[in-house]
């Protein structure tokens, strides 16, 4: 995604405060490459008495630097301010979020600790099941194309999200993806969006995962699956082949760290691309 001057600035500052507890996640670092822009910063964090200490440490190093901030919220379990510095501003929100992922958080150079792909990756096909907003469906196209292909997604995240089923996500996806031209043009972009394109490519994405999911055993649903140290969409005809990953607390790499090697330059590889 590309980031404005004063969100460039801002995560640069604050990356040495993170840590695999404090962590950039939501669209920031998922589209960092695309074409969208995002109106805010979101920090997540394990446990809820981390968010109101790192929102003070975050405030009092940017304050530091020249800072202006201006409090919206100051929850327990979130908070927002408007960051605004040489005319121009951001929003950070610190917040509170489950610890069950399938990934560890990862350290990342331009914004000190991330989320791993692939958990922003069914954090985003939960959210589009259960919210309208059409930046969702742009983000759930790039992460069809360049992390985990909408059956694999799916089918993981209703580990995440309890009470979904893969046929109902994917149900609830298309459900959500209806909006109008003065919706799509909201959008704030640095090169124009194709409505039609991206709809094109949602709706050839739904299509190919309902026929995934219908072939799929229900008792692997939740689980991710490893072929030559990847997460890919396995061939459900097949999957004795493939190993199997599961969600836990705070994460777990698969079983050595060539993997966690291995998967991490793959994405890399695609951001950067």
């Amino acid at each position: 995604m590309p980031l404005t001057k004063i969100q460039t600035d801002v995560l640069e500052l604050l990356a040495s405060q993170r840590d695999p507890e404090s962590y950039v996640a939501g669209s920031i670092p998922l589209n960092r490459q695309s074409q969208r822009y995002s109106s805010d910063i979101d920090i997540f964090h394990d446990r809820e008495e981390r968010v109101t200490a790192a929102a003070a440490n975050d405030a009092a190093l940017l304050e530091a630097h020249g800072y202006v901030i201006r409090w919206l919220r100051r929850g327990a379990a979130i908070q927002s301010a408007s960051i605004s510095r040489d005319g121009s501003r951001t929003k950070l929100e610190w917040v509170a979020d489950s610890d069950y992922r399938f990934f560890p958080t990862v350290r990342d150079k331009d914004f000190g600790y991330t989320l791993h792909p692939v958990d922003m990756a069914t954090n985003k096909a939960s959210a589009v099941a259960n919210r309208r907003e059409v930046r969702d469906i742009v983000d759930l196209v790039i992460i069809h194309e360049t992390i985990l292909p909408l059956g694999a997604n799916v089918w993981a995240a209703v580990d995440k999200s309890p009470g979904f089923t893969p046929e109902g996500m994917i149900a609830e996806i298309r459900r959500n993806s209806r909006y109008s031209r003065e919706e799509w043009d909201e959008l704030e972009t640095y090169a124009p969006i194709d409505p039609a394109e991206v709809i094109s490519k949602l709706r050839a994405a739904l299509e190919e995962a309902d026929e995934f999911v219908l072939r799929m055993p229900s008792e692997k649903a939740g689980l991710l699956f490893l072929e030559n140290n990847k997460i890919v969409q396995p061939d459900p005809a097949r999957l004795d082949q493939y190993q199997t990953h599961a969600g836990q607390r705070r994460g777990h790499w698969p079983s050595n760290a060539d993997i966690e090697s291995a998967m991490l330059e793959h994405y890399q590889t695609h951001r950067d691309s």
